[in-house]
């Protein structure tokens, strides 16, 4: 029997928080650790972002968080090696010169690379 359930659903909650603990304190290199190199981000608005250029947006401070405060995470595991997850936070933070605190909704597809390592694979960023 595999156990494929409650330990790996507890480190993919665990990397969505260090995901959002990263981006607020603009962390890119342990950040852009937990994230695939084929990485996209889609923002709300639909614009799509390589890893390497949201990262750089974020150390140049075009993008800065403030604050992310989570207020629900679910996690959906397709098989052993893939999940997604969808996570509901307040987020405080100016894009591109634009400040205000945004219901975020992020779904976190993510892949188990090796024995114990999750990583990012994209996200898709949308109100809720």
């Amino acid at each position: 029997m595999k156990n494929m359930g409650n330990d790996d659903e507890l480190q993919i909650i665990q990397l969505y928080r260090e995901h959002n603990q990263y981006m607020v304190a603009g962390d890119v290199e342990q950040l852009g650790m937990l994230l695939d190199d084929n990485f996209q981000l889609t923002h709300m608005t639909g614009m799509v972002q390589s890893k390497q250029k949201w990262l750089e947006e974020i150390k140049t401070k075009q993008m800065q968080y403030f604050s992310s405060t989570e207020e629900a995470v679910t996690v959906n595991m397709k098989n052993s090696r893939q999940a997604d997850l969808i996570g509901q936070s307040k987020v405080d933070a100016s894009i591109h010169g634009s400040r205000n605190t945004w219901p975020l909704q992020l779904t976190l597809h993510v892949e188990k690379i090796a024995a114990a390592d999750w990583k990012i694979m994209n996200i898709e960023a949308a109100m809720y």
